[in-house]
């Protein structure tokens, strides 16, 4: 099934429809991305680095050491390494097409100034793929627009890193280069050719006017703006003051809603990558080593070598690039970035080759980061619930990196909420609701096996007597906009997004396992006071169902209403103003497929519930609740 209609922007259906009468087999492919993604197969970007030749020398180039001018001048040595030729681009044209990947883009450097730049595009070919390239802009005049229109070629991406001229042509140490951006603007438009700005957010950019300025310029030409984060790496890594925060990151996402603005983590055509490393985009270098990422400058094989295919593969079972992450993983995460650092630091032919930098016994969590565990009970010292053995997939231990905050136990407050958002049938008085709730705690703690969990996050909820025949309607008609109540009356000028366009009437059951029918039972007697506990972290769905055969029989998985509720009472649960909180797995309900499942993410200050598919693995990103009732 192709991606359904309605996640699809009218510009995006324009986009495709118009392509699918030009470049029909293209725009097939394209079309299957979703398909190929619900597969759990990946359909990456190819970034193609044939040459670094440049006519700028800009503050913040990531390529700038991979190129001549750098080896030559700086470092005084002489790349001898074999170079791609037009065979290697076929081949590698003949090879992502087998794969079913449709998207090129033609990279370095400046692909402008390359003599065969044409015959780049006819060996990637154009009949077979979408062909972008890259610019600065200098030499794309209204002639060299139509050309490239002829030629194949299907989107520019053109380079604008501020809408005030001086400082663009500071940034890019190149003066009259914002007026060439200006006149390549036209000329790509007049042409035909699809059209994207790209910008560099250094950090701060992202609340000034001149950022929502050049958003407004995009706006009002019809065009969209990709924003590139600032990365600690390339020309940029002498540079740290240039890196992002959060706060920039997060300032963005907001401007998402406003202007047609959107990041390398920016969810596109119905698609939720977050990082894209590998799943979204590679970089072929020009000594054909794949790099998971323009930034990383860690190679995960090399194209003479090793097939496209199982690279993928390859980069996809590394701990670091292929489960789903929120952060960017060169940006934002400081051990990788103190990885990569360490690692490339005096190395004068990039990228590592693999084995040097990325390898198959790379592991995020390391001795360093090993937590210690609880008093001999079933949690650690951050209140995580210790895997027991022989359950998984699920890594023994955690950095414990992705993390909810512990929220100001207000049971007034929680109680309030519950009351105006749910109703209020059975509930106890707020006075009754603490106490009760104060004694699941007490309960806790007072046992050596269970104490530790309170080390954690716990997070007091109220539900009101309720009998519901369907979860999954229960949760459309009443609990999900419950949730959208309270956060938007919560968390002023931020919003609630459901990703759930495909109805869950008669879709959802129990888990098999999960003690979660304890629950829906004593809702259907009484109101319910519990205590939610965010501590499955990093478990696969698999593993959290079989955890619960070994945790005390009061431990309960969490599912719907317990997670909605959780978030009705504390709005703000998965807010953080630095660092990322997990996702939360509804792990007790399951759908009409065992390897996906529902959850509730941050996305910056906002906060969504999709549905996701798992394939029973483990990362770092997820998070299943337990439940104790009182």
């Amino acid at each position: 099934m192709n991606a359904p209609e309605q996640i699809l922007t009218a510009e995006e259906l324009a986009k495709r429809n118009s392509l699918s009468r030009t470049k029909p087999y293209v725009a097939a492919k394209l079309a299957r991305i979703a398909e190929m993604e619900a597969r759990g197969e990946i359909s990456p970007i190819i970034r193609l680095e044939k040459s670094y030749l440049c006519n700028f020398q800009c503050t913040h180039c990531s390529a700038e050491y991979y190129m001549d001018r750098h080896l030559e001048n700086v470092l005084q040595v002489v790349d001898t390494r074999r170079k791609m030729d037009m065979d290697d681009v076929r081949r590698l044209s003949r090879e992502a097409d087998e794969l079913g990947l449709a998207r090129f883009v033609i990279t370095g450097g400046e692909p402008l100034v390359m003599k065969d730049f044409d015959a780049v595009v006819a060996a990637i070919d154009p009949d077979k793929h979408y062909v972008i390239t890259d610019t600065n802009g200098w030499f794309l005049d209204a002639e060299r627009a139509r050309h490239l229109k002829e030629i194949g070629v299907d989107k520019v991406q053109l380079s604008l890193d501020s809408y005030i001229e001086q400082d663009h042509d500071k940034f890019r140490n190149k003066p009259g280069s914002y007026k060439r951006v200006m006149r390549a603007i036209d000329a790509s438009l007049d042409a035909g050719l699809n059209l994207i700005l790209a910008t560099v957010l250094v950090r701060g950019r992202a609340r000034t006017q001149e950022f929502r300025d050049l958003c407004q310029f995009v706006q009002d030409r019809g065009i969209g703006l990709y924003v590139s984060y600032a990365k600690p790496s390339g020309a940029c890594s002498d540079h740290p003051e240039l890196v992002i925060d959060k706060d920039d990151a997060d300032a963005v996402r907001e401007l998402e809603k406003e202007f047609s603005v959107f990041t390398h983590m920016t969810p596109s055509y119905g698609s939720f990558k977050g990082c894209i490393t590998v799943k979204g985009i590679i970089t072929v270098t020009s000594t054909m080593e794949v790099t998971p990422c323009p930034y990383i400058d860690f190679s995960i094989g090399n194209l003479r070598e090793t097939s496209l295919k199982e690279i993928l593969a390859r980069g996809m079972r590394n701990p670091w690039l292929g489960p789903y992450r929120p952060d960017c993983l060169i940006g934002e995460d400081p051990k990788f970035i103190a990885i990569h650092a360490e690692k490339t630091h005096g190395v004068s032919f990039l990228p590592l080759p693999w084995g040097q930098g990325f390898s198959e016994t790379d592991a995020v969590v390391t001795g360093a980061d090993a937590v210690a565990a609880g008093q001999g009970g079933w949690f650690d010292e951050h209140g995580r619930c210790v895997p027991a053995a022989g359950v998984g997939p699920v890594p023994a231990t955690t950095r414990h990196w992705f993390v909810v905050d512990q929220p100001e136990v207000d049971y007034a407050a929680v109680h309030a909420r519950a009351a105006a958002h749910l109703g209020t049938e059975n509930l106890p008085s707020a006075d009754e609701f603490a106490r009760r709730a104060e004694a699941i705690l007490a309960r806790l703690g007072g046992r050596p096996e269970t104490a530790d969990i309170l080390r954690g996050v716990a997070v007091p909820f109220l539900l009101p007597k309720a009998s519901h025949g369907d979860i999954g309607l229960a949760l459309e008609n009443r609990y999900l906009g419950a949730v959208r109540a309270a956060f938007e009356a919560t968390v002023a000028g931020y919003g609630f997004v459901n990703h759930v366009k495909t109805g869950l009437s008669g879709q959802l059951a129990i888990q098999p396992g999960s003690r979660h029918e304890r629950l829906v039972e004593a809702m259907a007697k009484d109101a319910v006071v519990g205590y939610y506990f965010p501590c499955l972290n990093e478990y696969s769905i698999p593993a959290a169902l079989a955890q619960m055969q070994s945790l005390p029989d009061e431990f309960l998985l969490a599912g719907g209403y317990d997670t909605c509720a959780a978030l009705i009472g504390n709005p703000g649960l998965l807010l953080r103003e630095s660092g990322y909180p997990p996702l939360l797995w509804l792990a007790a309900l399951s759908g009409d497929r065992a390897d996906a499942g529902l959850h509730f993410e941050a996305y910056g200050p906002n906060l969504t519930f999709n549905r996701r598919v798992h394939f029973g693995q483990p990362a770092e990103y997820w998070t299943s609740g337990l439940v104790v009732l009182g």
